[in-house]
């Protein structure tokens, strides 16, 4: 027993006041006393004391601790541990006086452990009387194996039969304390978690397949129904292109005649121009305006379509640009990290290298030391080849002689061994962990060093970001400003055109359908021209007012359309003109002879609503003869009564003409006359001065339109997209790398923890490491004075017979032969394991290279680089076909401008040389009449033409276009070729429907020479079936078809109602193949991590049960040993009790319960709770010491724990401490005299009720016999 409690040191504790000492203590000891006299204080001191984190201490504070009667209110409780070191006799002589020595047997070193209570409950720690901390204070305890896990050393009042009370599971958990495994119960219950999350993940992912699969099914179904419904909505597509051929033939056959017929008036009109000598230079230079017009607008259309594919050149041109520089970037950050990686494989395959050389050395060195080994036993002589059969058979009985008187030694001699082994495992394991840490920490270091590198390169990409993101951000405000203003005027353009258009589509109605109007319009333009007539009343009267609109067409009557001309022979001359013309006759008011009333001001009194039709007109002053003759004196009221009163109520009987804002008139003769529908007809004459105007201010909004306003703007809205798309993708990159430099910095600081974590584990295993190479060296000193003491015994035996066979030292050489088979071994065993540690580092650094991400990376680099070079070369080609095409565009710009120029100049011209004669106007004005309606007939066929071509452009129907033929091939006529085959050229509209290119379209190689015919196309009805173009012959035919057509459509798109498919099956079906291998992939993966997770659990499971198993078997083997002691008849040497431990659960113990039965000398088996109170106790006490055996204390501290035992159990239990005192101090508190008569030293506790303290007695009992 090298560590003893020396004595006990008391201040103010409990009932103890001032300073009391109790000791010292020998290896024995008994406390004993009346009750109440403080024996349990003296316990509770030592717990106190000796086990901080006690919780059994009696009291509710701290402060209840300290004695009552004290002047200062505190305590403390000191116990002096003695520590037992040997020493050589030698050294013994030379001490100091300081410690005690005995040569031969050793040095005694006092600690003392102080722990304080203040007045405030604070408690204090001191050790040797220097204050530290708790927990130096428990590091310190630690070294003499006190409270390192479970507090078995001390055993309180009525604490022992509830142990051997203890349920299943408390028991179980007593042996994890004692174990250890109660360390790995929450690393345990992680893996066992994370294997059944895992097992989760994977079930999830089997159903996820299956669901996968099933949904591919489902998608297969609704495909076929889906491509059964694009069936019937191709013939239904295909009949309504034929509908609509049949309609386009039928539009071009009546066209074709109109076309003929205008070709006739032509030729007409063309005879009647040549017969006009003097205005044939006008023709040709009108002729001359009207081709360079064309080319004019050729041209212009021509720059339109180089601008906007320019533009489209332009931001083909950027994105380029921008994927270059993206595939950079990309293989920039490739390259960094395949130069890490090579950096990385270099140095591994280094230290390949190095353990791949120190593995053929060290095999090298054990085939060596085989060699040797066999070579020595050769040459070595051995015992029982030097002696005779007799003498051998002598030589094994002196040795069993020798090892019966030695047994006791040697039974130390390996209980040293074993704990020399522990100790010499526990320096290994050390070692091996030191070398583990700092390889860590140098891994750690590189991949700090590595993410510092990464962190710099992320903040000098983010800032050329934000830079990127800076200059983006004022190009885009920029650019959005011009935008912004250009819509502008487009909105306001876009506005106003709407509302002349909307205007001007209410008033073409009108105009269009008036053919008499039209007429009339020519007759005027042409008496204009001629006579210089000042124009009809309706055109030069105005009404500020449209409710009074029909009113005053009322009041104007026939004068409506009266021509206002300026004399009398003016008048006739067109009178005349228009019955040489054949024209229909017209009203005129010669300003120098019609006569008006003026308007009497009386009559702009009536009050009411009644005032002069003249007051609602405006009207030029020159005029105002006209204007009075045309209305007179008739008035205009708002409403019928108001106007018969005004008409016929007048006092003196006088009438008026009165007329209302619905167009009834009330007659002086008392007639009343009127019809809504006649009037709107006629107001709507005082609309075409209207249409006019709103068709000029038409054509100046679309010129202003053509200037480029708009293709400019579209030009500026896709450079704005593009770079907001560029601002966006700018923006994505940044959080990207803000994300990865903040993962970056993170685990640079996880990193930075960790190498601190590490060198706080190498300093403590280096402590440990001190530890057990202090422990050892005790070992070993302990080990050669236990093998001296065998030698002496042994030579004692073998000298008289070392003599007769004539060997000087035979135990030596006996020594000599298991010395060197032991060493041979130890030898072998560390070459061996040397090797397979090299082995495993060697196969561990093999997987560490990683060639596949290597190559991997080195072909990423390669590929990138390739598409870097053919995106560096397109965007060199793209360079040079953006510049030819903008060199292009200024030439035609310059064409365009000169073409305008020369148009203005030649209008000039035509204007200033415009002159004809009476009868030459009139016959050409007839003349072009005739061309002018039949060219409004052939206008009406092609706008009906594109209204079949916008309805199948709505209804998405393909018609077979082809291109005009080259130049010098006319279009064949239907009189020529005999039937229709094509339509005339025409150009076809942005909307306008998809083009379906016929096989002569195809195969067709001709160039086309100006812009116009390359624009211009012609539907092909050469494919028309026969039957289709007989449909189309006529109206009757025509509509008897489309009711047949009708009739079919409708009942296809029934059955295609019927089917309501899902039309995204096809590209679902793609999806649910991606999303059946998606989750093929995620099942494996889920089956990987369910296998890593339960490799761990597995590992944990292990270990957890390797250190139950090893605790439960050591407490198992002692529990009877020791059960068998206290219970071993003193009378009977074999009758004796029997007490084993069993185990619920074999395989994890720790998660059942572990039973404790024992079973008293001379009786059945019965549960533990049938057992007597004292038979209890030993079971108790056996248990106790056996976890005591597990995990030794230098002392045993026990509280009255022979209360109910008898006699008898007492003297057993005396016997046992007294056996086992030598190894274990023994500290019991007890009352029985069978007990404390074997001690060593009684120590008597008494109490003074008048100062209400207790007092301590000693005396040892060891000079007297027990």
């Amino acid at each position: 027993m090298l560590s003893h409690i020396d004595r006990v040191e008391l201040y103010n504790f409990k009932s103890y006041a001032g300073n009391v000492t109790v000791g010292p203590l020998k290896d024995f000891t008994c406390i004993v006393g009346p009750n109440g006299a403080g024996k349990s204080n003296l316990m509770d001191a030592l717990c106190f004391v000796l086990s901080p984190s006690a919780t059994t201490l009696r009291g509710k504070d701290a402060t209840d601790l300290i004695h009552r009667g004290a002047q200062r209110k505190e305590c403390a409780v000191t116990a002096v541990l003695c520590h037992t070191t040997p020493i050589s006799p030698a050294a013994a002589a030379t001490a100091t006086t300081t410690t005690t020595t005995a040569a031969g047997q050793g040095r005694d070193t006092e600690i003392s452990f102080t722990r304080a209570v203040d007045h405030r409950g604070r408690i204090t720690h001191k050790i040797n009387g220097e204050p530290v901390d708790d927990q130096k204070y428990l590091a310190a305890m630690s070294n003499f194996n006190v409270g390192t896990r479970v507090n078995n050393f001390l055993v309180f009042q009525h604490e022992v039969e509830a142990i051997a009370q203890k349920k299943a599971r408390e028991l179980t958990d007593l042996l994890e304390q004692v174990s250890g495994s109660a360390e790995l119960r929450e690393e345990y219950n992680r893996c066992k978690k994370a294997h059944e999350l895992a097992n989760q993940e994977l079930t999830t992912a089997s159903a996820e397949k299956r669901d996968a699969v099933v949904a591919l099914n489902q998608m297969r179904l609704h495909k076929k129904e889906a491509e059964k419904y694009e069936e019937i909505l191709r013939r239904i597509g295909e009949e309504r292109r034929d509908e609509a051929l049949v309609q386009l033939f039928y539009v071009e056959s009546n066209l074709e005649r109109q076309k003929q017929e205008l070709h006739v008036f032509n030729e007409k009109l063309t005879a009647l121009e040549k017969s006009i000598a003097s205005d044939e230079d006008i023709r040709k230079m009108k002729r001359e305006y009207a081709e360079k017009h064309k080319t004019y607008l050729e041209e212009l259309k021509k720059v339109r379509k180089e601008a906007d594919a320019l533009r489209e050149k332009h931001n083909t041109l950027e994105r380029i640009k921008a994927s270059l520089s993206h595939l950079k970037r990309q293989h920039e950050v490739k390259q960094h990290g395949l130069d890490n990686l090579m950096k990385t494989k270099n140095v591994q395959s280094r230290e390949v290298q190095r353990l791949e050389e120190q593995l053929q050395q060290q095999k090298a060195i054990l085939m060596a030391f085989d060699e040797r080994c066999k070579k020595e036993d050769e040459e070595h002589t051995t015992i029982s080849g030097s002696l005779t059969a007799e003498q051998l058979s002598e030589y094994r009985q002196l040795r069993k002689e020798a090892e019966c008187e030695t047994v006791v030694l040697r039974q130390q001699m390996e209980r040293i061994k074993r704990q020399q082994h522990s100790l010499v495992e526990g320096q290994k394991q050390c070692t091996i962990a030191i070398e583990n840490v700092r390889s860590q920490k140098q891994e750690l270091q590189q991949g700090v060093q590595r993410s510092n590198e990464r962190v710099a390169e992320l903040k000098h990409r983010m800032s050329d970001l934000q830079d990127t993101v800076e200059e983006l951000t004022r190009n885009i405000s920029q650019k959005r400003a011009d935008l912004s203003q250009k819509e502008k005027r487009n909105r306001e353009r876009e506005v106003e055109l709407a509302r002349i258009q909307e205007q001007l589509h209410e008033l073409r109605f009108i105009k269009e359908n008036d053919k008499h109007g039209s007429r009339m319009a020519g007759a005027l333009q042409a008496l204009r021209a001629l006579y210089g007539v000042r124009g009809r009343l309706v055109d030069l009267c105005t009404i500020p007012n449209d409710k009074y609109r029909h009113a005053v067409t009322v009041a104007l009557g026939k004068n409506l359309e009266a021509v206002v001309v300026d004399t009398t022979e003016t008048a006739i001359s067109c009178v005349r003109y228009l019955k040489e013309q054949r024209l229909p006759p017209m009203t005129f008011l010669p300003l120098d002879s019609v006569k008006g009333k003026e308007v009497n001001d009386r009559l702009r009194t009536f009050g009411g609503t009644c005032k002069p039709v003249v007051d609602v007109i405006r009207y030029d002053t020159a005029i105002e003869t006209a204007v009075q003759y045309a209305l007179g004196q008739t008035l205009v009221c708002n409403g019928m009564a108001e106007a018969k009163h005004v008409a016929y109520g007048s006092e003196d009987g006088e009438r008026f003409k009165v007329v209302t804002v619905d167009g009834s008139v009330l007659m002086r003769n008392g007639a009343v006359q009127g019809g809504l529908a006649s009037i709107q007809s006629r107001a709507r004459k005082w609309d075409e001065k209207k249409y006019e105007d709103l068709r000029a201010a038409r054509d100046r909004l679309l010129n202003d339109a053509a200037g480029g306003s708009e293709a400019e703007m579209a030009r500026t809205q896709c450079e704005l997209r593009d770079m907001e798309a560029r601002l966006e993708f700018t923006h994505g990159r940044i959080k990207v790398i803000a994300a990865e430099l903040q993962a970056t910095e993170q685990k640079v600081s996880n990193m930075n923890r960790e190498m601190e974590n590490q060198e706080n584990e190498e300093r403590t295993i280096e402590k440990r490491h001190s530890t057990y190479e202090s422990e050892l060296r005790r070992c070993l000193h302990e080990l050669q004075e236990k093998r001296g003491s065998i030698v002496r015994v042994e030579e004692r035996i073998f000298s008289e017979f070392q003599r007769r066979v004539n060997i000087p030292n035979i135990l030596e050489l006996e020594s000599y032969e298991a010395q060197i088979l032991r060493e041979r071994a130890e030898k072998r065993q560390q070459i061996q394991l040397l090797v397979h540690k090299l082995e495993i580092s060697l196969e561990a650094e093999h997987k560490r290279i990683g060639m596949q991400s290597i190559d991997d990376l080195r072909g990423a680099c390669v590929r990138l680089e390739e598409e870097i070079q053919k995106c560096e070369r397109d965007l060199a080609a793209y360079s040079e076909i953006v510049k030819t095409a903008e060199k292009k565009q200024s030439q035609s710009r310059d064409r365009v401008s000169e073409a305008k120029v020369q148009l203005d100049s030649l209008e000039a011209d035509i204007r200033q040389q415009s002159r004809t004669s009476e009868q030459e106007l009139g016959k050409l004005a007839q003349a072009r009449r005739g061309v002018t309606a039949l060219q409004a007939a052939c206008d009406t066929l092609r706008l009906q033409r594109m209204n079949i071509l916008r309805r199948c452009q709505m209804e998405e129907i393909v018609l077979p276009f082809k291109p005009v033929e080259a130049r010098g091939v006319k279009r064949s006529r239907a009189a020529e070729s005999g039937a229709l085959t094509q339509s005339e050229p025409f150009v076809l509209p942005e909307d306008a429907p998809a083009v379906a290119p016929t096989k002569q379209s195809q195969s067709s190689k001709s160039h086309q020479s100006t812009a116009t015919r390359e624009a211009q196309v012609v539907v092909d009805f050469s494919d028309l079936p026969e039957a289709l173009k007989e449909a189309a012959s006529d109206r009757t035919h025509l509509a008897a078809y489309k009711q047949r057509t009708e009739t079919l459509l409708e009942n296809l798109q029934r059955a295609a109602e019927s089917l309501a498919p899902n039309l995204k099956a096809a590209s679902r079906f793609a999806g649910s193949e991606d999303r059946l291998g998606f989750s093929s992939a995620h099942l494996e993966e889920a089956r990987e991590k369910v296998n890593k997770a339960y490799s761990e659990f597995a590992k944990v499971k292990e270990l957890r049960t390797q250190r139950f198993m090893e605790t439960f078997e050591k407490i198992a083997e002692n529990v009877d040993r020791v059960y068998r002691e206290l219970t071993l008849s003193t009378r009977a040497h074999a009758v004796h009790g029997s007490a084993y431990l069993s185990l619920e659960d074999v395989e994890e113990p720790y998660l059942a319960g572990t039973r404790y039965h024992a079973t008293p000398p001379l009786k059945r088996y019965m549960p533990m709770e049938l057992l007597s109170g004292g038979e209890r106790t030993m079971a108790a006490l056996a248990l106790l010491f056996a976890v005591h055996a597990v995990s030794p204390t230098p002392f045993f501290v026990l509280d009255e724990v022979d209360a109910a035992l008898d006699a008898g159990n007492v003297e057993k239990l005396a016997n046992y401490m007294r056996k086992n005192c030598n190894t274990t101090q023994f500290i019991v508190i007890s009352l029985k005299d069978q007990l404390y008569h074997v001690a060593d030293l009684l120590v008597g506790v008494l109490k003074n009720k008048q100062k209400e303290t207790s007092s301590i007695l000693t005396m040892d009992l060891r000079g007297y016999p027990f």
